[in-house]
């Protein structure tokens, strides 16, 4: 597992996906990495333990495969939660702002790093921690774990369902708003009572939409530590394809 403070970026936040301190796609990077190691290994029968292994090929691997694994979560992200929860698209040789050849760099070595430095000693770390101790402990933590991904999970749907809602009063603001001026750009003569029907329900949609952009921010700004306001800090460049002008509306 590897945690969100090495990620690039910024120690001071949790910069994952996850409400949790670890990082899936770093620590899948790191995994399949260890996995192709294996693989080569056993193909053509050399040595590709982690403490021997050349650092060059530490470092070839660790870009080939843990980018492999940004692209796919990425554009998983994406097709999901309709939400570009990072973007390159700002830096030189990126594909479709998914990945970069900056970051595949940084990966690269920061696997080379792990791999050649950290690794060994936290194998051997666990190998003296005892069978029934070391299940428990991976029960435990995989429990938390999977409990972090379906509350995040639920938090992003419910957070979709919400700026959904935001977007269905807005558009209803804007249809009554141009409804209006149209009526008294023309000159239309209506039922007084008519008028101030319209007026009201203009008044009541434009009171809802802000009550809940307020409640939004307010949300925002006093949890960050977790749910949509920690997602909002880990990732300041959220991108979503469908609602992007609420979401600026709630940045300001």
């Amino acid at each position: 597992m590897v945690f969100h403070n090495i990620c690039p970026g910024g120690v001071d936040d949790n910069r994952g996906f996850l409400n949790g301190p670890v990082c899936p796609v770093y620590g899948c990077g790191v995994l399949m990495v260890l996995s192709v190691l294996y693989i080569i290994g056993k193909i053509f029968g050399i040595d590709t333990d982690v403490a021997n292994s050349n650092v060059l090929l530490l470092f070839v691997v660790g870009i080939v495969f843990a980018t492999l694994v940004e692209l796919m979560a990425g554009f998983a992200l994406d097709r999901l939660f309709h939400t570009r929860w990072w973007n390159y698209n700002d830096r030189k040789y990126n594909l479709n702002g998914y990945i970069c050849l900056e970051f595949s760099i940084i990966w690269g070595l920061a696997i080379a790093f792990v791999l050649r430095v950290i690794q060994p000693g936290i194998a051997d770390l666990v190998a003296l921690i005892p069978r029934a101790v070391g299940i428990a402990l991976l029960t435990v933590m995989y429990a938390v774990f999977v409990a972090d991904i379906i509350i995040t999970v639920l938090t992003i749907l419910k957070f979709n369902k919400e700026l959904e809602r935001m977007a269905e009063i807005q558009k209803a603001i804007l249809a009554l708003g141009d409804n209006m001026s149209e009526i008294i750009g023309n000159g239309t003569i209506m039922a007084v009572d008519k008028i101030d029907r319209d007026k009201q329900e203009y008044q009541d949609l434009k009171a809802d939409f802000d009550a809940k952009m307020e409640h939004i921010r307010k949300h925002m700004m006093y949890y960050r530590l977790f749910g949509i306001g920690r997602l909002f800090a880990a990732f300041p460049n959220l991108k979503n394809s469908h609602f992007q002008d609420i979401i600026d509306m709630l940045r300001k």
